[in-house]
């Protein structure tokens, strides 16, 4: 009976998985970008902050809910000063999704030739897997980086 009872469970899990809601929610036609940042479910609450990458010394910080069209800014750990700032048309194919029990972020900068992706888990950590792909040079960098700050103000 317990092993019956568990294959119903297993089941249930997988069919809610396949009728599961698209979490990005309308789609701009232009950019194919979520109508809004905020519109993402859950990015408010997962990737709002400042977080460390060490191996270019720069600080990624994310705020969505803004007046501002930019929803992440990368800037210099020491100076502060900003060093590129992405806005709903500056990217392409912007997701915010669930896999494998971890938000993702992705989104495509044709101006950098590059491909960004942020998985951030549901557990006690508040540090995030990024993975950036250069289209042209073929070049990955993988790093996980270090939450700094919950205030990250984007201009």
């Amino acid at each position: 009976m317990k092993k019956l009872f568990t294959a119903f469970a297993v089941a249930a899990v997988l069919a809610a998985g396949l009728y599961a809601e698209d979490v990005t929610g309308g789609m701009d036609a232009v950019t194919g970008a979520a109508q809004t940042i905020g519109e993402t479910v859950g990015v408010s609450e997962t990737l709002q902050g400042v977080w460390f990458d060490s191996k270019y010394n720069c600080n990624w910080q994310f705020q969505v809910n803004t007046g501002s069209d930019a929803f992440c800014v990368l800037k210099d750990a020491d100076t502060g000063a900003t060093i590129y700032t992405f806005t709903r048309d500056k990217v392409k194919n912007f997701k915010g999704e669930m896999e494998s029990n971890k938000f993702v972020l992705s989104w495509e900068c044709p101006e950098k030739n590059r491909i960004y992706k942020f998985l951030k888990g549901f557990d006690s950590t508040k540090d995030i897997q990024l993975d950036i792909y250069h289209n042209v040079y073929q070049e990955r960098h993988s790093a996980t980086i270090k939450y700094v700050s919950a205030d990250a103000r984007v201009e």
